[in-house]
C-alpha cells in the first residue's frame, strides 16, 4: 500500500521456525535499516513517520514484531520462579537474521531500542560481515570490561518502580488506557506524552496481547555475557542514543561512561527523555542523530 507517496508492505513471514510480522517501508537502493523493539513492545514503537522519514533518505526500513509480542507467534509466559523461557535471546538475534536472508539483505544498518538493542548488539557480534552500523537506543548495559559503573540512587528507582508495579493490567483498553497511561508519562521522562503516539501503541497491545508482564522477554535477557571485548573489536561505528531521564535500563552517566570508552563509538544524550519516546518533536531529535551519522552512507549533507 501507499502512505502518501511512501510504498510501505506487510507481511507474515517464516523464519527460525516461527512467523513474524514485518512491515517494509521504501525501495532502499540497497541500503536498509531493521528496527529491532524493546521487550513487550510491539513494532509501532518506531512511528510510521520516523519510518518514513527514513526511507526518505533513500533506505528500505524493517520494523517487526519481535517473537512473543503483536502479530508474531507468541509463546506460553514463563511466570513462575523457576519456569524457563521456551527461547533465548540468541534465538532473537536469529530471527533479526532470519528477517534479513527473507529479503534479500546482505548488509543492514541495525537499531535497537531497550532489549531490543542487546539484541542489536549481539547481531553485530554474531554477524559483523552483515552490520554496517548499530544505533543502540537506551540500551542496557551488557559490556563492562574494566568499566566502574555508578548505581542509580535507590530513591530514584523505588519512585519509578512503584508507578510501573501500580499498572492493573486489565484485560479491556476502556480500563487499562489510564493505566498505561500512568506508566508512559513515568517512563516519559520530562517530556510530554503526545496522545495519539501512547494510544496506537497500547491499542496494538490491547489488539494482540493478553495483557501481563512480559516474562519470557524479562528473562531471557539474564545471564548475558560480558561482550565488551567483542565490542571494541568492532570495526563499524556504535551509536549510543539515551535518554536524560531514563533509569529503566541503565542510566545516562553510565551509558555515556561505556560509549566513550569503546574506541569505535559516540554518544547523544536526548535531554529530558526518558526510556519512552511519546514525542513526535523527540523522535524528530532522534531523526537527525541518524541523519547526521548515516550521511556518508547515502551521500547527503
Amino acid at each position: 500500500m501507499l502512505s502518501g507517496q511512501m510504498l510501505v508492505m506487510n507481511k507474515i513471514i517464516h523464519t527460525n521456525s516461527i512467523d513474524i510480522w514485518t512491515e517494509v517501508y521504501g525501495n532502499g537502493n540497497g541500503n536498509t535499516i531493521i528496527l529491532i523493539a524493546g521487550a513487550m513492545a510491539p513494532a509501532v514503537f518506531y512511528p510510521a513517520i520516523f519510518c518514513e522519514k527514513l526511507a526518505g533518505l533513500g533506505f528500505k526500513v524493517i520494523r517487526f514484531d519481535n517473537r512473543d509480542i503483536g502479530y508474531s507467534t507468541h509463546f506460553p509466559q514463563a511466570k513462575n520462579d523457576d519456569d524457563v523461557p521456551p527461547y533465548s535471546i540468541f534465538d532473537m538475534v536469529e530471527d533479526i537474521n532470519g528477517i534479513l536472508i527473507y529479503y534479500g539483505v546482505e548488509k543492514a544498518i541495525v537499531v535497537g531500542h531497550s532489549m531490543g538493542a542487546s539484541i542489536a548488539q549481539l547481531y553485530a557480534i554474531k554477524y559483523p560481515q552483515k552490520t554496517e552500523q548499530l544505533f543502540l537506543l537506551s540500551s542496557p548495559i551488557i559490556a563492562f570490561g574494566n568499566n566502574e559503573y555508578e548505581r542509580t540512587p535507590q530513591c530514584v528507582l523505588e519512585s519509578m518502580w512503584e508507578v510501573l508495579m501500580s499498572n492493573k493490567m486489565y484485560q479491556d483498553y476502556g480500563r487499562g488506557r489510564d493505566e498505561f497511561f500512568r506508566t508512559w508519562k513515568c517512563l516519559n521522562g520530562n517530556r510530554s506524552v503526545d496522545v495519539a503516539l501512547a494510544e496506537e501503541y497500547t491499542k496494538r497491545l490491547y489488539e494482540t496481547e493478553t495483557i501481563d508482564i512480559a516474562y519470557n522477554h524479562i528473562k531471557i535477557q539474564n545471564g548475558i555475557p560480558d561482550v565488551y571485548a567483542e565490542l571494541a573489536a568492532l570495526s563499524f561505528p556504535l551509536h549510543f542514543v539515551y535518554g536524560e531521564n531514563d533509569f529503566l535500563a541503565a542510566n545516562a552517566a553510565n551509558v555515556e561512561r561505556l560509549a566513550n570508552s569503546l574506541p569505535n563509538a559516540d554518544f547523544t544524550l536526548l535531554r529530558g527523555a526518558g526510556h519512552m519516546y511519546f514525542d513526535e518533536t523527540l523522535w524528530q531529535e532522534v531523526f537527525d542523530v541518524f541523519k547526521q551519522n548515516l550521511s556518508q552512507s547515502i551521500g547527503i549533507l
